[in-house]
C-alpha cells in the first residue's frame, strides 16, 4: 500500500497546430510540474473500490485514473485488483492536468521498477491514455510535442514561488478547442525554442515566449475570462504571468515562496475565488 503524489503543471507557453488525420491537435509546450497535488491512495485487494473526496471526480471508467489501472491491466496480467482513494486538490477543469496527473501516478504504482518503465517507446504508450499522461509519468519539466508522445527532459524553471488563480468555474477543454478550430487562423511560429533556450541556461522565459495560442478560444467560450485577465495583470505588479494550458488558470511567477503566500493574500483580498501559493516541483 502506498500514497502517490498526483501534481498539477502549468505550460510555460503552448503553440497548437491545425486538427490532423488523428482528429487531434498536435502541440509543442514546455510543462512544469508545481507542488499543488492530488493524492491517490492504492492498497491491492481481492476487490476493485474506488473512492474520491470530491463529488466532481465520479469514480467509473470515464475516470481517467480508473481507465489507466485497466490500460496497466490489459499489458499486466497479474495486477491485482486495487483499493484506490483519490484525495482531490488540483481545482477540476482548470487547465492543471490533474486527471492526468492521476492516471500518471495510477502508471507509476503498476509499472514503477519494470524494465523499460520510463523509456521513450513505453511513454509514446501511454499517451494513448491522454496529452498529458506521459509528461506526468515523469514530471519536473519537459518539452512535449505532438500529440504528448514525444518528450524531452529540460531543467526546471529556476523561480522560487509560483501562484495558481482561477475564476472559480471548470473550463471544457474540448469546447476550447472548438472554439480554436472555429477562429481560422494559426500562430505559424512557435516561440518554445525560446523557452527552452531560457530554461537550458538557467534563465526565466519572457512574457513573449510565454504565449499561449489557446487563450483567444477560452475567451471565445468563458467570456468573462478576458476581465479576470485583466484583474491578473492589474494585480501581478508586473510579475510575468500566462495561462496554463486550455485555461482557466494563470500563473504568476515571483521570486520566492514568501513572494507568493504575499501575492495569494493579495489576490484573496481582492475575491480571486481559487488562489493557490505554490512552488516548482521536480521530477521523480
Amino acid at each position: 500500500m502506498a500514497w502517490y503524489q498526483a501534481p498539477a503543471k502549468i505550460n510555460l507557453g503552448l503553440w497548437v497546430g491545425p486538427r490532423d488525420a488523428s482528429g487531434f491537435h498536435a502541440v509543442d509546450t514546455v510543462m512544469q510540474t508545481v507542488g499543488m497535488a492530488d493524492q491517490l491512495y492504492l492498497e491491492p485487494r481481492d476487490h476493485m473500490l474506488w473512492e474520491s473526496t470530491s463529488r466532481l471526480v465520479p469514480m467509473n471508467d470515464k475516470n481517467l485514473m480508473v481507465r489507466a489501472y485497466w490500460w496497466a491491466k490489459r499489458r499486466l496480467p497479474n495486477l491485482p485488483p486495487v483499493y484506490g482513494r483519490l484525495e482531490k486538490v488540483t481545482w477540476v477543469g482548470a487547465g492543471l492536468g490533474g486527471g492526468s496527473s492521476d492516471a500518471a501516478a495510477m502508471i507509476r504504482w503498476a509499472f514503477e521498477g519494470l524494465p523499460g518503465f520510463k523509456q521513450p517507446a513505453f511513454l509514446h504508450d501511454t499517451a494513448e491514455l491522454g496529452m498529458d499522461v506521459p509528461f506526468f509519468v515523469l514530471a519536473g519539466a519537459a518539452r512535449v510535442r505532438g500529440h504528448g508522445e514525444f518528450i524531452t527532459p529540460l531543467p526546471s524553471l529556476k523561480v522560487g514561488g509560483v501562484v495558481l488563480a482561477n475564476p472559480g468555474i471548470p473550463l471544457e477543454t474540448a469546447a476550447v478547442y472548438r472554439a480554436f478550430d472555429a477562429q481560422n487562423t494559426l500562430e505559424k511560429r512557435s516561440r518554445i525554442d525560446a523557452v527552452v533556450k531560457a530554461l537550458e541556461c538557467g534563465d526565466t522565459p519572457s512574457a513573449e515566449d510565454l504565449r499561449n495560442d489557446l487563450e483567444w478560444s477560452a475567451f471565445q467560450v468563458m467570456p468573462r475570462l478576458r476581465e479576470f485577465r485583466e484583474r491578473i495583470q492589474a494585480s501581478a505588479d508586473g510579475a510575468l504571468f500566462a495561462l496554463s494550458g486550455s485555461g482557466p488558470t494563470y500563473y504568476i511567477l515571483g521570486s520566492d515562496e514568501d513572494w507568493a503566500d504575499w501575492m495569494a493574500r493579495r489576490l484573496r483580498a481582492l475575491g480571486v475565488p481559487w488562489v493557490e501559493a505554490t512552488a516548482v516541483s521536480e521530477s521523480w
